[in-house]
């Protein structure tokens, strides 16, 4: 199936305006993101044809005229065989709607993000929106799934097709609704026309607090505090998120650079007063250390699992977290070696040094075993079950005070599991959850041994 000149690879969303597919420029084998003007009929008979394709055309124009390192880049605008509208864009495997893993039970908790990274992501909408405020763009619906994340931990900010320029009137129905229950401002809901920046600010203090706390900022007469819901956050956040979700437009930040810079004081604090307690409670010790996981044999064979399966067969929990958590012991070794004690394995401390597609696994593996890294020829693509037993956890102090015994920039770590004929299994070692990806996603990969070196090996085949 093609659409203009570029072939469907596969269908990443739907909604009432159309739908974005993961496609391909065959000449080149580059995958890019397109969205195709495909209205829903309740969504013609409330719009009417000519306003839909006025609207998209407006967020092709947005996407076009802005660039900004946080703002997602277009690429092509045209029309298809069939005279249907698309536009293609930079695409990118993850969003932070899957990394927290929201679904369309908006009140069920999430998965939590490591302040220090939740920092760094919410820094980055603000400098995006930022950059369209300056152009008088409000985006008006800001929220985790519109918020792409680009293989080097990069926010780029989607989905300009309820954006308005300021100062100008929509022309929609009332029954109409824009943005997303729960990340919309109050005042969006009731004049969506008449906002200002202060509507976006509002989705971004709710996504900072859902990835602090895992929770969406309580009912406007609940006075919870964010501290009281995730202890390591103390009271250092409270003020920052309490005035960035105020139901009170006048009560907010008044711009973004305002709204970053309490946010950097806070997680200034935040950080300086965890550096601190970190050096109370942690004295100097040797490089032993014990992560929660699970203990006993681990299945080393890969598997073929389908999405249905998974909590299940790897032991997950709702939000795919490992179920079981015991006590193993990791050294870290100069040579660039992990050893497991609890479990005979040996790790690679690193892996690959930039993410690469699945495919490119066995290859890797064969390198490392050609070149005898680390003095072992027996290194192999590790299962989900052995690659649980990385996952740390970072909301108790002593977990988050604990030296990192693998490379934390490499979190993303692909399995040697597959879900279909064309997506595996991953682990995510930082937010401590199981995914699934598509082949052409990008992970990182660190093999795993069972401890067999080259010259005992040798000894063993020859019967010495």
């Amino acid at each position: 199936m093609y659409i203009g000149k570029y072939k469907v690879l596969g269908l990443l969303g739907k909604g009432g305006m159309g739908r974005v597919y993961k496609v391909k420029l065959p000449q080149i084998d580059k995958i890019v993101a397109l969205k195709l003007l495909r209205p829903h009929e309740h969504m013609l008979r409330l719009l009417g044809r000519a306003r839909i394709e006025e609207m998209f055309i407006s967020e092709a124009r947005i996407l076009g005229r802005i660039r900004h390192p946080n703002v997602a880049a277009i690429l092509d605008f045209d029309r298809d065989l069939e005279n249907r509208l698309f536009f293609s864009m930079e695409y990118h495997c993850k969003n932070l709607g899957d990394m927290i893993g929201e679904h369309y039970l908006m009140e069920a908790p999430t998965r939590l993000i490591d302040p220090a990274r939740a920092f760094q992501y919410a820094d980055q909408v603000l400098a995006g929106l930022d950059r369209l405020h300056h152009d008088g763009i409000l985006h008006r619906d800001v929220k985790p799934y519109n918020m792409l994340i680009t293989d080097r931990d990069e926010i780029k900010i989607i989905d300009f097709g309820l954006s308005l320029l300021r100062g100008e009137a929509c022309r929609v129905p009332e029954s109409f609704k824009i943005g997303t229950p729960y990340f919309a401002a109050p005042e969006q809901e009731k004049d969506p026309d008449g906002v200002d920046e202060r509507a976006d600010l509002y989705g971004v203090g709710v996504m900072v607090w859902r990835m602090l706390t895992g929770y969406l900022p309580p009912d406007t007469g609940e006075k919870t505090r964010p501290g009281e819901i995730n202890e390591l956050l103390g009271e250092y956040w409270d003020n920052f998120l309490l005035r960035s979700t105020h139901p009170e437009k006048t009560k907010r930040f008044s711009d973004c650079r305002d709204m970053q810079k309490s946010m950097k004081t806070a997680y200034q604090k935040w950080h300086d007063n965890l550096e601190q307690a970190c050096r109370m409670q942690m004295p100097e010790e040797d490089r032993r250390v014990e992560v929660e996981s699970q203990n006993g044999a681990l299945r080393k064979k890969p598997l073929k699992i389908q999405a249905r399966d998974a909590e299940r067969v790897f032991g997950l929990d709702s939000q795919w977290r490992p179920l079981i958590r015991k006590k193993t012991m990791f050294i870290p070794e100069d040579s660039g070696i992990v050893r497991d004690l609890s479990h005979g394995l040996v790790w690679q401390q690193g892996g690959t040094r930039y993410p690469v597609e699945w495919k490119n696994a066995g290859a890797y593996i064969n390198f490392l075993n050609k070149i005898e890294f680390a003095g072992i020829c027996t290194w192999r693509l590790p299962t989900i079950d052995e690659l649980k037993i990385q996952i740390r956890r970072s909301s108790i102090l002593g977990d988050y005070c604990a030296p990192a015994v693998f490379e934390t920039s490499r979190d993303r770590l692909w399995s040697a599991d597959s879900k279909s004929f064309t997506a595996a299994w991953f682990v995510d070692t930082s937010l401590g959850y199981v995914g699934a990806a598509d082949f052409t996603c990008l992970c990182h990969i660190r093999g795993v041994s069972d401890d067999l070196s080259c010259c005992a090996r040798f000894q063993f085949e020859n019967g010495d």
